[in-house]
Protein backbone atom coordinates (compact mmCIF):
# COMPACT_ATOMS: atom_id res chain seq x y z
CA UNK A 1 0.00 0.00 0.00
CA UNK A 2 1.53 3.43 -0.91
CA UNK A 3 2.04 5.56 1.64
CA UNK A 4 2.91 8.80 -0.18
CA UNK A 5 1.63 10.33 -3.04
CA UNK A 6 3.14 10.09 -6.33
CA UNK A 7 4.68 12.64 -7.70
CA UNK A 8 2.79 14.61 -10.55
CA UNK A 9 4.34 14.40 -13.70
CA UNK A 10 5.42 18.02 -15.43
CA UNK A 11 3.09 18.84 -18.15
CA UNK A 12 3.91 21.87 -20.28
CA UNK A 13 0.70 24.66 -20.22
CA UNK A 14 -1.38 24.90 -22.71
CA UNK A 15 -0.72 27.84 -25.84
CA UNK A 16 -2.48 30.17 -24.45
CA UNK A 17 -1.22 29.31 -20.71
CA UNK A 18 1.94 30.19 -22.12
CA UNK A 19 1.35 33.21 -24.23
CA UNK A 20 -0.83 34.68 -21.04
CA UNK A 21 2.38 34.19 -19.66
CA UNK A 22 4.74 35.66 -21.68
CA UNK A 23 2.70 39.14 -21.89
CA UNK A 24 3.22 38.93 -17.96
CA UNK A 25 6.72 38.75 -17.85
CA UNK A 26 7.17 41.73 -20.81
CA UNK A 27 4.82 43.96 -18.67
CA UNK A 28 7.38 43.14 -16.03
CA UNK A 29 9.94 43.70 -18.31
CA UNK A 30 9.29 47.28 -19.21
CA UNK A 31 9.79 48.21 -15.73
CA UNK A 32 13.39 47.42 -16.20
CA UNK A 33 14.41 47.98 -19.87
CA UNK A 34 14.65 51.79 -20.31
CA UNK A 35 12.44 53.36 -22.85
CA UNK A 36 14.35 54.49 -26.12
CA UNK A 37 13.96 55.26 -29.72
CA UNK A 38 15.82 55.98 -33.13
CA UNK A 39 14.85 58.82 -34.61
CA UNK A 40 12.89 57.79 -38.31
CA UNK A 41 13.89 59.17 -41.82
CA UNK A 42 10.89 61.59 -42.59
CA UNK A 43 8.42 59.78 -44.99
CA UNK A 44 9.79 56.11 -44.41
CA UNK A 45 9.89 53.54 -41.64
CA UNK A 46 13.78 53.40 -42.02
CA UNK A 47 15.58 54.61 -38.71
CA UNK A 48 18.57 57.01 -38.56
CA UNK A 49 22.10 55.21 -37.31
CA UNK A 50 23.01 56.93 -34.53
CA UNK A 51 20.08 58.80 -33.63
CA UNK A 52 19.17 56.17 -30.32
CA UNK A 53 18.21 58.27 -27.61
CA UNK A 54 15.81 57.38 -24.27
CA UNK A 55 12.54 58.61 -24.15
CA UNK A 56 9.91 59.23 -21.16
CA UNK A 57 9.63 55.69 -19.72
CA UNK A 58 5.79 54.42 -20.03
CA UNK A 59 5.90 51.08 -18.24
CA UNK A 60 3.20 48.87 -18.34
CA UNK A 61 0.61 48.83 -15.71
CA UNK A 62 -2.36 46.08 -15.14
CA UNK A 63 -4.89 48.30 -17.60
CA UNK A 64 -1.97 47.96 -20.26
CA UNK A 65 -2.21 44.04 -19.40
CA UNK A 66 -5.32 43.35 -19.83
CA UNK A 67 -5.83 46.18 -22.82
CA UNK A 68 -3.35 43.70 -24.49
CA UNK A 69 -5.31 41.14 -25.42
CA UNK A 70 -7.94 43.79 -27.59
CA UNK A 71 -5.03 45.08 -28.70
CA UNK A 72 -3.15 42.39 -30.07
CA UNK A 73 -6.35 41.29 -31.72
CA UNK A 74 -6.63 44.43 -33.17
CA UNK A 75 -2.87 44.18 -34.46
CA UNK A 76 -3.40 40.80 -36.09
CA UNK A 77 -7.41 41.25 -37.39
CA UNK A 78 -5.71 40.66 -41.07
CA UNK A 79 -4.28 37.62 -40.28
CA UNK A 80 -7.31 36.21 -37.75
CA UNK A 81 -9.95 36.74 -40.26
CA UNK A 82 -7.83 35.25 -42.89
CA UNK A 83 -7.96 32.27 -40.67
CA UNK A 84 -11.58 32.21 -40.28
CA UNK A 85 -11.93 32.68 -43.90
CA UNK A 86 -9.63 30.06 -44.63
CA UNK A 87 -11.20 27.32 -42.41
CA UNK A 88 -14.90 28.48 -43.90
CA UNK A 89 -14.22 28.06 -47.71
CA UNK A 90 -11.62 25.19 -46.98
CA UNK A 91 -14.66 23.71 -45.62
CA UNK A 92 -16.63 24.39 -48.62
CA UNK A 93 -14.41 22.77 -51.14
CA UNK A 94 -13.85 19.68 -49.16
CA UNK A 95 -17.81 19.42 -48.29
CA UNK A 96 -18.01 19.16 -52.20
CA UNK A 97 -15.70 15.60 -51.86
CA UNK A 98 -12.82 16.98 -54.24
CA UNK A 99 -10.17 16.39 -51.83
CA UNK A 100 -11.14 13.07 -50.61
CA UNK A 101 -11.67 12.26 -54.77
CA UNK A 102 -8.41 13.62 -55.16
CA UNK A 103 -6.13 12.41 -51.98
CA UNK A 104 -7.68 8.89 -52.78
CA UNK A 105 -6.61 9.12 -55.87
CA UNK A 106 -2.59 10.08 -55.25
CA UNK A 107 -2.88 7.44 -52.64
CA UNK A 108 -3.48 4.80 -55.34
CA UNK A 109 -1.32 6.20 -57.76
CA UNK A 110 1.51 6.49 -55.40
CA UNK A 111 0.85 3.15 -54.16
CA UNK A 112 1.76 4.46 -50.42
CA UNK A 113 4.87 5.63 -51.29
CA UNK A 114 4.44 8.67 -48.71
CA UNK A 115 7.66 9.61 -48.35
CA UNK A 116 7.82 10.92 -51.88
CA UNK A 117 4.64 12.32 -51.74
CA UNK A 118 6.04 14.21 -48.51
CA UNK A 119 9.34 15.05 -49.65
CA UNK A 120 7.85 16.85 -53.28
CA UNK A 121 5.12 18.63 -50.82
CA UNK A 122 7.84 19.80 -48.81
CA UNK A 123 10.03 21.52 -51.56
CA UNK A 124 7.21 23.01 -53.67
CA UNK A 125 6.54 24.95 -50.22
CA UNK A 126 9.90 25.86 -49.84
CA UNK A 127 9.48 27.35 -53.78
CA UNK A 128 7.06 29.49 -52.96
CA UNK A 129 8.45 30.31 -49.54
CA UNK A 130 11.78 31.21 -51.56
CA UNK A 131 9.22 33.70 -53.54
CA UNK A 132 7.67 35.05 -50.34
CA UNK A 133 4.20 33.64 -50.75
CA UNK A 134 5.12 30.71 -48.89
CA UNK A 135 4.00 31.53 -45.37
CA UNK A 136 0.57 32.54 -46.27
CA UNK A 137 -0.44 29.83 -48.34
CA UNK A 138 0.57 27.33 -45.80
CA UNK A 139 -1.55 28.07 -43.59
CA UNK A 140 -4.32 27.83 -45.89
CA UNK A 141 -3.27 24.18 -46.90
CA UNK A 142 -3.40 23.18 -43.37
CA UNK A 143 -7.04 21.74 -43.67
CA UNK A 144 -6.36 19.10 -46.52
CA UNK A 145 -3.08 18.03 -45.52
CA UNK A 146 -5.04 17.13 -41.90
CA UNK A 147 -6.86 14.88 -44.12
CA UNK A 148 -3.85 13.69 -46.22
CA UNK A 149 -1.29 12.81 -43.03
CA UNK A 150 -4.92 11.14 -42.00
CA UNK A 151 -5.03 8.82 -44.65
CA UNK A 152 -0.83 8.39 -44.31
CA UNK A 153 -1.49 6.97 -40.78
CA UNK A 154 1.21 9.69 -39.78
CA UNK A 155 0.65 12.77 -37.47
CA UNK A 156 -0.24 16.56 -37.16
CA UNK A 157 3.41 17.50 -36.89
CA UNK A 158 4.10 16.31 -40.19
CA UNK A 159 1.42 18.84 -41.22
CA UNK A 160 3.15 21.75 -40.03
CA UNK A 161 6.59 20.27 -40.86
CA UNK A 162 5.89 19.74 -44.68
CA UNK A 163 3.61 23.26 -44.81
CA UNK A 164 4.91 26.07 -42.66
CA UNK A 165 8.16 24.84 -41.72
CA UNK A 166 9.21 23.90 -45.51
CA UNK A 167 8.02 27.22 -46.77
CA UNK A 168 9.92 29.13 -43.68
CA UNK A 169 12.92 27.52 -44.96
CA UNK A 170 12.42 28.84 -47.93
CA UNK A 171 11.71 32.07 -46.75
CA UNK A 172 14.78 32.03 -44.96
CA UNK A 173 17.29 31.11 -47.59
CA UNK A 174 15.41 32.72 -50.23
CA UNK A 175 17.92 34.48 -52.69
CA UNK A 176 14.99 36.60 -53.91
CA UNK A 177 12.70 37.30 -50.99
CA UNK A 178 10.68 40.88 -51.54
CA UNK A 179 10.26 41.06 -47.68
CA UNK A 180 13.40 40.48 -46.51
CA UNK A 181 16.26 40.19 -48.98
CA UNK A 182 15.62 42.63 -51.69
CA UNK A 183 13.87 45.40 -49.21
CA UNK A 184 17.21 44.98 -47.07
CA UNK A 185 19.38 45.50 -50.47
CA UNK A 186 17.47 48.34 -51.13
CA UNK A 187 17.89 50.01 -47.44
CA UNK A 188 21.93 48.71 -47.57
CA UNK A 189 21.97 50.68 -51.68
CA UNK A 190 23.42 47.97 -53.10
CA UNK A 191 22.12 46.01 -56.62
CA UNK A 192 19.11 44.07 -56.47
CA UNK A 193 19.33 40.72 -57.06
CA UNK A 194 22.81 40.93 -56.14
CA UNK A 195 24.60 37.86 -54.29
CA UNK A 196 21.94 35.62 -55.66
CA UNK A 197 23.99 32.32 -56.21
CA UNK A 198 25.63 32.21 -52.86
CA UNK A 199 22.23 32.57 -51.34
CA UNK A 200 20.56 30.09 -53.72
CA UNK A 201 23.07 27.77 -52.36
CA UNK A 202 21.68 28.47 -48.52
CA UNK A 203 18.44 28.07 -50.01
CA UNK A 204 19.13 24.40 -51.54
CA UNK A 205 21.19 23.53 -48.08
CA UNK A 206 17.76 24.47 -45.99
CA UNK A 207 15.67 22.65 -48.33
CA UNK A 208 17.71 19.73 -48.13
CA UNK A 209 17.67 19.66 -44.44
CA UNK A 210 14.03 20.35 -43.42
CA UNK A 211 13.31 17.92 -46.17
CA UNK A 212 15.03 15.26 -45.14
CA UNK A 213 14.89 15.97 -41.53
CA UNK A 214 11.06 15.38 -41.68
CA UNK A 215 11.09 12.22 -44.24
CA UNK A 216 13.37 10.58 -41.43
CA UNK A 217 10.86 11.81 -38.83
CA UNK A 218 7.79 10.52 -40.74
CA UNK A 219 9.63 7.30 -41.88
CA UNK A 220 10.27 6.13 -37.61
CA UNK A 221 6.75 7.00 -36.58
CA UNK A 222 5.18 5.05 -39.83
CA UNK A 223 7.45 2.24 -38.33
CA UNK A 224 6.92 2.98 -34.54
CA UNK A 225 3.70 4.93 -33.98
CA UNK A 226 5.01 5.05 -30.61
CA UNK A 227 7.33 7.46 -31.42
CA UNK A 228 5.17 10.07 -33.39
CA UNK A 229 5.26 13.31 -31.13
CA UNK A 230 1.68 13.99 -30.78
CA UNK A 231 0.34 10.80 -31.92
CA UNK A 232 -0.60 9.54 -35.21
CA UNK A 233 -3.96 10.41 -36.30
CA UNK A 234 -6.53 7.46 -35.42
CA UNK A 235 -8.61 6.11 -38.50
CA UNK A 236 -12.21 6.73 -38.32
CA UNK A 237 -14.44 4.24 -39.83
CA UNK A 238 -15.00 6.51 -42.43
CA UNK A 239 -11.35 6.50 -43.38
CA UNK A 240 -11.15 2.69 -43.46
CA UNK A 241 -13.75 2.35 -45.58
CA UNK A 242 -12.46 5.22 -47.85
CA UNK A 243 -8.99 2.80 -48.11
CA UNK A 244 -11.16 -0.23 -49.06
CA UNK A 245 -13.24 1.65 -52.06
CA UNK A 246 -12.37 4.42 -54.13
CA UNK A 247 -14.43 7.27 -54.41
CA UNK A 248 -16.31 7.94 -57.60
CA UNK A 249 -14.27 10.69 -59.16
CA UNK A 250 -16.27 13.12 -61.15
CA UNK A 251 -15.30 15.93 -63.53
CA UNK A 252 -16.75 18.53 -61.19
CA UNK A 253 -13.84 16.98 -58.38
CA UNK A 254 -11.03 17.77 -61.45
CA UNK A 255 -12.72 20.95 -61.60
CA UNK A 256 -12.56 21.92 -58.41
CA UNK A 257 -8.92 20.94 -57.86
CA UNK A 258 -8.24 23.35 -60.77
CA UNK A 259 -10.22 26.37 -59.22
CA UNK A 260 -7.77 25.92 -56.59
CA UNK A 261 -4.39 25.66 -57.78
CA UNK A 262 -5.59 28.55 -60.21
CA UNK A 263 -6.65 30.94 -57.00
CA UNK A 264 -3.23 30.54 -55.73
CA UNK A 265 -1.11 30.79 -58.94
CA UNK A 266 -2.49 33.98 -59.12
CA UNK A 267 -1.97 34.95 -55.86
CA UNK A 268 1.44 33.94 -55.67
CA UNK A 269 1.95 35.71 -59.37
CA UNK A 270 0.46 38.54 -58.27
CA UNK A 271 2.67 38.29 -54.97
CA UNK A 272 5.55 38.54 -56.90
CA UNK A 273 4.59 40.79 -59.10
CA UNK A 274 2.68 43.35 -57.66
CA UNK A 275 2.92 42.81 -53.48
CA UNK A 276 -0.10 41.52 -52.92
CA UNK A 277 -0.22 41.32 -49.39
CA UNK A 278 -2.02 39.07 -47.05
CA UNK A 279 -5.42 40.87 -47.63
CA UNK A 280 -5.58 40.03 -50.91
CA UNK A 281 -5.63 36.51 -49.89
CA UNK A 282 -8.74 36.64 -48.01
CA UNK A 283 -10.61 38.04 -51.42
CA UNK A 284 -8.42 35.13 -53.05
CA UNK A 285 -10.08 32.19 -50.62
CA UNK A 286 -13.48 33.90 -50.85
CA UNK A 287 -13.17 33.38 -54.51
CA UNK A 288 -12.07 29.62 -53.96
CA UNK A 289 -15.14 29.21 -51.82
CA UNK A 290 -17.96 30.94 -53.43
CA UNK A 291 -16.73 28.77 -56.99
CA UNK A 292 -16.19 25.74 -55.64
CA UNK A 293 -19.26 25.55 -53.89
CA UNK A 294 -20.97 26.56 -57.33
CA UNK A 295 -19.08 24.07 -59.25
CA UNK A 296 -20.05 21.44 -56.87
CA UNK A 297 -23.64 22.25 -57.12
CA UNK A 298 -23.92 22.69 -53.45
CA UNK A 299 -27.07 25.34 -52.45
CA UNK A 300 -26.29 28.78 -50.97
CA UNK A 301 -27.49 27.22 -47.49
CA UNK A 302 -25.78 24.38 -47.82
CA UNK A 303 -22.84 26.57 -48.41
CA UNK A 304 -23.02 29.22 -45.35
CA UNK A 305 -23.78 26.38 -43.42
CA UNK A 306 -19.87 25.09 -44.56
CA UNK A 307 -18.69 28.52 -44.03
CA UNK A 308 -19.81 28.31 -40.33
CA UNK A 309 -18.79 25.05 -39.60
CA UNK A 310 -14.99 25.39 -41.28
CA UNK A 311 -14.87 29.08 -39.67
CA UNK A 312 -15.74 27.55 -36.19
CA UNK A 313 -12.94 24.56 -36.27
CA UNK A 314 -10.20 27.88 -36.63
CA UNK A 315 -11.14 30.01 -33.75
CA UNK A 316 -8.65 28.14 -31.59
CA UNK A 317 -6.08 29.45 -33.89
CA UNK A 318 -7.66 32.85 -34.75
CA UNK A 319 -7.43 33.37 -31.14
CA UNK A 320 -4.14 32.81 -30.47
CA UNK A 321 -2.65 35.23 -32.97
CA UNK A 322 -4.08 37.53 -31.52
CA UNK A 323 -2.80 37.06 -28.03
CA UNK A 324 0.45 36.51 -29.38
CA UNK A 325 0.26 39.74 -31.15
CA UNK A 326 -0.24 41.32 -27.71
CA UNK A 327 3.08 40.91 -26.02
CA UNK A 328 4.50 43.65 -29.47
CA UNK A 329 1.33 45.46 -28.26
CA UNK A 330 3.15 45.48 -25.04
CA UNK A 331 6.28 46.54 -26.29
CA UNK A 332 5.37 49.34 -28.97
CA UNK A 333 3.18 51.35 -26.19
CA UNK A 334 6.16 51.03 -23.40
CA UNK A 335 9.02 52.29 -26.01
CA UNK A 336 11.09 49.21 -25.17
CA UNK A 337 11.85 48.19 -28.83
CA UNK A 338 14.20 49.94 -29.98
CA UNK A 339 16.17 49.66 -26.88
CA UNK A 340 16.70 45.87 -27.38
CA UNK A 341 17.90 46.18 -30.71
CA UNK A 342 20.58 49.10 -29.55
CA UNK A 343 22.17 46.76 -26.93
CA UNK A 344 21.83 43.68 -29.06
CA UNK A 345 24.24 45.52 -31.82
CA UNK A 346 26.56 47.13 -28.77
CA UNK A 347 28.42 43.98 -28.01
CA UNK A 348 29.24 43.54 -31.94
CA UNK A 349 31.62 46.19 -32.07
CA UNK A 350 34.36 44.60 -29.92
CA UNK A 351 33.94 40.98 -31.53
CA UNK A 352 36.74 39.88 -34.15
CA UNK A 353 35.45 40.43 -37.60
CA UNK A 354 33.80 36.66 -38.65
CA UNK A 355 32.69 35.76 -35.13
CA UNK A 356 30.88 39.46 -35.53
CA UNK A 357 28.78 37.95 -38.55
CA UNK A 358 27.87 35.42 -36.21
CA UNK A 359 27.06 38.06 -33.34
CA UNK A 360 24.83 39.67 -36.19
CA UNK A 361 23.23 36.98 -36.75
CA UNK A 362 22.68 35.98 -33.46
CA UNK A 363 21.41 39.16 -32.73
CA UNK A 364 19.05 39.24 -35.04
CA UNK A 365 17.72 35.67 -34.06
CA UNK A 366 17.05 37.38 -30.50
CA UNK A 367 15.73 40.66 -31.88
CA UNK A 368 13.04 38.56 -34.16
CA UNK A 369 11.22 37.53 -31.15
CA UNK A 370 10.06 41.05 -30.18
CA UNK A 371 9.28 41.77 -33.81
CA UNK A 372 8.47 38.43 -35.79
CA UNK A 373 7.68 40.49 -39.35
CA UNK A 374 10.15 40.46 -41.56
CA UNK A 375 9.49 43.86 -43.11
CA UNK A 376 8.79 45.39 -40.50
CA UNK A 377 12.58 43.99 -38.43
CA UNK A 378 14.15 44.95 -41.83
CA UNK A 379 13.32 48.04 -41.42
CA UNK A 380 14.31 48.52 -37.62
CA UNK A 381 17.88 46.72 -38.24
CA UNK A 382 19.46 47.14 -41.74
CA UNK A 383 19.75 50.71 -41.11
CA UNK A 384 22.27 50.05 -38.11
CA UNK A 385 23.49 46.71 -39.51
CA UNK A 386 24.34 48.03 -42.75
CA UNK A 387 26.72 51.10 -41.11
CA UNK A 388 28.00 48.76 -38.50
CA UNK A 389 28.99 46.23 -40.88
CA UNK A 390 31.35 49.32 -42.21
CA UNK A 391 32.74 49.90 -38.68
CA UNK A 392 33.25 46.12 -38.36
CA UNK A 393 34.72 46.23 -42.26
CA UNK A 394 32.24 43.13 -42.81
CA UNK A 395 30.59 43.59 -46.59
CA UNK A 396 27.00 44.52 -46.90
CA UNK A 397 25.85 41.39 -48.21
CA UNK A 398 26.80 39.75 -45.05
CA UNK A 399 25.25 41.79 -43.01
CA UNK A 400 21.74 41.11 -45.18
CA UNK A 401 22.10 37.47 -44.61
CA UNK A 402 23.14 37.64 -40.89
CA UNK A 403 19.71 39.83 -40.64
CA UNK A 404 17.94 37.10 -43.28
CA UNK A 405 18.85 33.97 -41.62
CA UNK A 406 18.42 35.68 -38.02
CA UNK A 407 14.86 36.63 -38.85
CA UNK A 408 13.36 33.35 -40.65
CA UNK A 409 14.71 30.67 -38.96
CA UNK A 410 14.14 32.41 -35.49
CA UNK A 411 10.08 32.39 -36.38
CA UNK A 412 10.05 28.68 -36.59
CA UNK A 413 10.55 28.61 -32.88
CA UNK A 414 8.94 31.57 -31.12
CA UNK A 415 5.49 32.17 -29.95
CA UNK A 416 5.58 35.69 -31.22
CA UNK A 417 4.98 34.52 -34.70
CA UNK A 418 1.66 34.52 -36.01
CA UNK A 419 1.63 32.55 -38.71
CA UNK A 420 3.31 29.89 -37.06
CA UNK A 421 0.95 29.97 -33.83
CA UNK A 422 -1.90 29.93 -37.02
CA UNK A 423 -0.90 26.63 -38.17
CA UNK A 424 -0.02 24.99 -34.68
CA UNK A 425 -3.44 25.95 -33.88
CA UNK A 426 -5.01 25.08 -36.75
CA UNK A 427 -3.40 21.26 -37.27
CA UNK A 428 -3.99 21.47 -33.33
CA UNK A 429 0.12 21.09 -32.55
CA UNK A 430 0.89 22.47 -28.95
CA UNK A 431 3.99 24.53 -28.95
CA UNK A 432 6.23 22.53 -26.72
CA UNK A 433 5.55 19.43 -28.77
CA UNK A 434 6.33 21.44 -31.93
CA UNK A 435 9.86 22.63 -30.31
CA UNK A 436 10.29 19.33 -29.52
CA UNK A 437 10.58 18.30 -33.65
CA UNK A 438 11.67 22.08 -34.67
CA UNK A 439 14.45 23.10 -32.10
CA UNK A 440 16.80 21.05 -33.37
CA UNK A 441 16.68 21.04 -37.11
CA UNK A 442 16.61 24.72 -36.51
CA UNK A 443 19.43 24.70 -34.72
CA UNK A 444 21.49 22.69 -37.31
CA UNK A 445 20.04 25.24 -39.77
CA UNK A 446 21.53 28.14 -37.73
CA UNK A 447 25.08 26.04 -37.41
CA UNK A 448 25.17 26.21 -41.54
CA UNK A 449 24.26 29.84 -41.03
CA UNK A 450 27.00 30.75 -39.14
CA UNK A 451 29.46 28.31 -41.23
CA UNK A 452 28.19 30.38 -44.23
CA UNK A 453 28.75 33.97 -42.78
CA UNK A 454 31.98 33.01 -41.74
CA UNK A 455 32.77 32.17 -45.22
CA UNK A 456 31.51 34.82 -46.55
CA UNK A 457 33.43 36.88 -44.21
CA UNK A 458 36.52 35.55 -45.16
CA UNK A 459 35.66 35.96 -48.73
CA UNK A 460 34.93 39.26 -48.76
CA UNK A 461 31.84 38.77 -50.58
CA UNK A 462 30.66 41.69 -52.06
Amino acid sequence: MKTMKEKKKFKMPDTYVLIVMLIIIMCLLTHVIPAGQYDVVEGTKMVVAGSYHHVDSNPAGIADFLNSFMGGLQSGATTIFLVLLIGGSFQILMNTGSVDAMLALALKKSQGKYTGIIATIAVVMSILGALGVGNNVALAFIPIMVILCRKLRLDSIVVVAIMYFASNLGFSGSPMNPFTVLLAQDIADIPQMSGFLPRCLMWLVFTIIGTLWTVHYCKKIHNNPEKSITGIYELTDEDLNDMDKMPEIKPTHFINMGILVAVFGVYAYGGIKYNWDISVLGAAIMVLGFLTGIVGRMSPDEMAKSFVDGAKTMVYSAMLIGFASGINVIMTNANIIHTVIYYLTLPLLSLPQAISAVGMFIANFIFNFFVSSGSGQCYVVMPLMAPAADVLNLTRQVAISAFQYGDGLCNVVIPTSGLLMGSLGAAKVPFDKWLKFAFPVTMLCAAASSVFLIIMTLAQWA
